[in-house]
């Protein structure tokens, strides 16, 4: 079979996804075949053992022939190999491989293509297992029942001792089951004869079983294998991969069913999604980071070279009050700018988890006093505040720091996002062991789509307009309430402000 010609001498070194490292570690401690090709590079990144003991290869020695292994599968169904290689959809092939002693081995090949939030082909991951197995011992069986003289030792040798589970049903009855299979099940013989076959299958499969069970009976194509759940008592849920042929049975109409226990390999290929789905949002976050960050920081920026401009060309000519409102207007801007940054770290040792619940005695009252003392001197609208306090006569064992960080973030956003002429409400109460925090605004409120994505990091509402914001506060303000072991529930409508109710583990003193 020719290899590609334009394929370059050296492999280009394939980047990791997030929790690359970690599908690895699990994928070296399962039984299946496991390797993972890079479209970009056109190369094999990586091989977990199964794959290295059964082709005797590995990604580090195939660097310079990616497609060597490929001498090893039956000539005839190279091509149909190679292109399920390269597949940028889910495909499952089977097909025969020659193994160096001269026997045939045949493989169970699945294509699991992981793709990128914005639909670019990242990798394919392989899974393949060897179903020799299944096809030799069906063989056997069939020869081993046709001949119904003294072969019942034989046949016990051949079912009883695979690592497989075999099932023979009829009528939606287990007719017989051997040990392989009642272990899968977690069941004794007597029980698995004494009740339907249905009764062990997971409640969610129980339609796609009956259905193709029914077609099968009835000649209609059905899948040669398919997956589904086992589940009995209070036994772990299994997932097997059944395979199924029709023959007789002590002279009736039966089905010869052939399981395989795929728990860990389903376990694998929903960590590889996970994975993926990490690696989407972690480029959603950045691409709205950026996007966030180069309109932010535009504004004050332009103000402030702005100022610097006017001061360089006509400072020595300007009265001493406009030179004072230029330089008010350059500590404004970089205030802004600074409080962004600080936003930004503050996001990043959240998610590091570096910042951690520290309680101690507070009188809640002498704080709000302080607190609003100093958001008042930094914002000018804060005196649209209205602050109660109820029920905190006593120290309460709080985090002043998280508390700042929800309290002014909520503020801040009250004030920012309704009109210069509304009130802002802010009650502050001792409720048991809990203080509770309720502020209320009069502005544009929040729309009822955005309401699910509110606490993420960089959402901002559809209705914000041109209203400055990063869209990092309230995630700051949810990762801080949690920590605090508190709630957060907010209610509104849009052109009828917003209410956040806040809970926040905080007994007596």
């Amino acid at each position: 079979m020719s290899q590609p010609s334009s394929a370059p001498s050296a492999p280009a070194q394939a980047a990791a996804l997030p929790g690359e490292a970690l599908l690895r570690q699990i994928a070296a401690n399962i039984d299946v075949m496991l390797w993972s090709w890079d479209p970009q590079s056109q190369r094999i990144s990586y091989t977990n053992p199964a794959f290295e003991r059964f082709w005797g290869l590995s990604a580090a020695s195939m660097a310079g022939d990616p497609w060597q292994w490929l001498a090893q599968v039956d000539a005839g169904e190279r091509e149909r190999v190679r292109s399920l290689q390269t597949s940028a959809t889910a495909r499952t092939e089977d097909y025969r491989v020659k193994r160096p002693n001269g026997d045939i081995a045949r493989l169970s090949q699945r294509a699991l293509p992981m793709h990128g939030p914005s639909g670019q082909l990242l990798r394919i991951i392989h899974l393949a297992s060897n179903i020799t197995w299944q096809v030799d011992t069906s063989k056997q069986l069939r020869v081993e029942i046709d001949r119904r003289t003294d072969s019942e030792a034989k046949y016990r040798a051949v079912v009883e001792n695979v690592s497989e589970g075999i099932l023979v049903t009829a009528n939606g009855r287990i007719l017989y089951a051997n040990p392989k299979a009642l272990e899968f099940t977690d069941v004794d013989e007597e029980t698995a004869r004494s009740k339907p076959f249905i009764e062990f299958i997971h409640p969610d499969d129980h339609s796609m079983v009956l259905d193709n069970h029914r077609r099968r009976l009835n000649g209609e194509p059905v899948p040669e294998r398919y997956q589904f759940r086992v589940q009995h008592g209070a036994s772990p849920t299994r997932w097997l991969e059944i395979s199924g042929v029709m023959f007789e049975w002590q002279g009736a109409p039966a089905t010869l069913n052939f399981l395989s226990d795929v728990t860990l390999k389903r376990q694998a290929e929903q960590d590889m999604l996970k994975a993926l789905t990490h690696e989407r949002e972690l480029s959603e976050l950045k691409s709205r980071f950026v996007a966030v960050a180069s309109h932010e920081f535009r504004t004050p920026l332009a103000a402030i070279l702005s100022s610097v401009d006017l001061l360089d060309a006509y400072g020595s000519s300007f009265p001493a009050e406009e030179r004072r409102e230029l330089l008010e207007q350059i500590k404004t801007a970089v205030a802004r700018m600074s409080g962004m940054v600080e936003q930004v770290l503050l996001t990043s040792r959240l998610e590091l988890g570096t910042f951690r619940f520290d309680a101690a005695p507070l009188l809640v009252p002498d704080w709000l006093v302080q607190m609003m003392a100093e958001l008042e001197h930094g914002n000018r609208q804060a005196a649209r505040i209205s602050v109660t306090c109820d029920g905190l006569d006593a120290p309460r064992m709080a985090d002043q720091q998280l508390l700042r960080h929800v309290v002014v973030n909520l503020l801040n956003n009250a004030l920012k996002y309704s009109d210069p002429d509304t009130p802002v409400q802010f009650a502050v109460a001792g409720v048991g062991d809990d203080l509770q925090l309720r502020i209320s605004d009069q502005g544009i409120g929040i729309p009822e789509a955005d309401l699910p994505h509110l606490f993420g990091r960089f959402h901002r509402g559809t209705n914000v307009g041109n209203i400055s914001g990063t869209g990092i506060g309230l995630n700051i303000v949810k990762e801080c309430v949690d920590l605090h072991q508190g709630t957060i529930a907010v209610s509104s409508q849009p052109g009828q402000g917003a209410t956040f109710t806040v809970r926040l583990r905080a007994p007596l003193a």
